[in-house]
């Protein structure tokens, strides 16, 4: 009996670690006619002290991604035409007036949202990108050129295990404290995380490879600074849902005692197509029995109050909390603080000494493709 039980658990063991070996192939699917859309919100925190005045900066944004493929060429690679159907957003600098704009409500927008008014339901992009996810051209249609080198997750391009890492390079310019433009090398790193059914998990994270002294280009990197959890639908070939958190205190950047604190962040979901309306039978009204009125007990408890109740998920909603929002519960008070994972071992703003082996890595390059 012993024996067939230790069996048993070898053979369940086994089970569990050919699951953890399986691998999957990750790519995107597109097919000429597809609409894909999704709901995109930005919420972000800016706290900034500067010879002992503070300011605190809150955003919300709230948007409709449009994106229509046109074409698919024989190699997998997708060309769509990118717009913005709506936006809702909102805006509250320390002693000045808060900021709204609705696309679907407001004729004339404030002047701080003009362009972002001209921007909705036009064609603002053609991008084409292939099943990897990398950009292979963009041509602009209009609204404000994007300087993203990266429209989507980035997935590598051999079929990966649970556990595997890759990595997708990139290089970005900005400008020091004098003036002078300089050329700052990362990497966004992930990690499939687990499967389940169609879903793939994917963390990932940016990392600065660069070594940077200057306060002042932390300031202008600090926006690339995210990590977070990508849900792809492996079947469906799209990303079903994604949230990058970034939580960053940069000391110095204007005089030592200077401290910026930013909390941000961004989740994407994907809206389900609707599906085909069919007409229904109409039916007769059931009828309805009167419902007896329990006793009234001797003293009425009150109301419950919701803890939440200026919480940015209320706020998202548009609910009427929305006109009595206060800053005592900022956004640096969302739901859930970002969660720190460490990937690899490796900082945010990288130490040389503590970077990952390269033997990991994953290739993301395609034979035949740069």
């Amino acid at each position: 009996m012993r024996m067939l039980a230790t069996l048993a658990l070898l053979v369940a063991t086994s089970t569990v670690a050919m699951a953890d070996d399986t691998k999957v192939k990750l790519e995107y699917k597109f097919a000429v006619g597809d609409v894909i859309r999704s709901k995109v919100v930005h919420l972000s925190t800016v706290e900034t002290k500067i010879k002992g005045t503070t300011q605190t900066a809150q955003s919300r944004s709230i948007s409709t991604k449009n994106w229509k493929v046109q074409d698919v060429n024989s190699q997998g690679d997708a060309t769509f035409i990118h717009s913005v159907e709506n936006i809702d957003m909102w805006q509250k600098v320390t002693d000045r007036p808060e900021q709204r704009y609705n696309s679907d409500k407001d004729d004339v927008p404030p002047a701080i949202y003009t362009e972002a008014a001209k921007s909705v339901g036009v064609p603002l992009a053609k991008l084409t990108v292939d099943q990897q996810g990398r950009l292979v051209d963009r041509e602009q249609l209009g609204g404000t050129p994007s300087s993203e080198s990266q429209i989507l997750p980035i997935l590598p391009a051999d079929a990966v295990a649970v556990g595997a890492a890759w990595y997708s390079p990139d290089d970005i310019t900005v400008r020091a404290g004098n003036g002078a433009q300089k050329h700052i090398k990362t990497r966004q790193v992930f990690r499939l995380q687990s499967v389940s059914g169609s879903i793939a998990t994917i963390a990932t994270e940016t990392q600065i490879l660069t070594p940077i002294d200057d306060p002042m280009l932390k300031v202008e990197l600090i926006q690339k600074l995210t990590r977070g959890t990508i849900k792809f639908d492996i079947e469906a070939g799209r990303v079903a849902s994604q949230q990058l958190d970034l939580d960053e205190t940069i000391i110095g950047f204007q005089g030592e005692t200077s401290v910026m604190n930013y909390l941000g962040r961004m989740t994407e979901e994907l809206i389900p197509e609707a599906p085909a309306k069919v007409a229904a039978v109409p039916m007769a009204p059931k009828k309805l029995k009167p419902t007896p009125k329990p006793a009234e007990p001797v003293s009425k408890p009150k109301k419950e109050e919701v803890a939440d109740g200026k919480s940015w998920d209320k706020l998202i909603e548009g609910s009427a909390e929305q006109e009595t929002f206060e800053l005592e519960e900022p956004v640096a008070k969302m739901a859930s603080k970002p969660e720190r994972r460490d990937m690899d071992g490796v900082p945010t703003l990288a130490d040389p000494a503590t970077k990952p082996a390269e033997e990991e890595e994953l290739k993301l390059a395609s034979p035949g493709k740069e």
